[in-house]
């Protein structure tokens, strides 16, 4: 499994590892599919990839106020 493991991050599909460690770690995995249990590394890769990149970008943006929200604005005092 180390091995495997390895060759996951020398992909850099670091998502996919996070999962299979979640899987491993899991008593429940077992009850799923092949097939569905890699439908979960593969949503799991996507999902490590989206918020690496939203990161990224929030980390260029070089915001004022990177934490605000619009669920923040106060429009009752206009």
């Amino acid at each position: 499994m180390n091995t495997t493991l390895e060759q996951l991050r020398g992909l850099k599909l670091n998502g996919m590892v996070a999962g299979l460690h979640d899987q491993l770690s899991s008593t429940g995995m077992n009850a799923l599919s092949f097939e569905e249990r890699m439908a979960l590394l593969v949503e799991r890769e996507v999902h490590w990839r989206s918020d690496k990149k939203r990161e990224r970008l929030m980390k260029e943006a070089r915001l004022k106020y990177p934490q605000a929200a619009i669920e923040d604005l106060d429009v009752g005092a206009a």
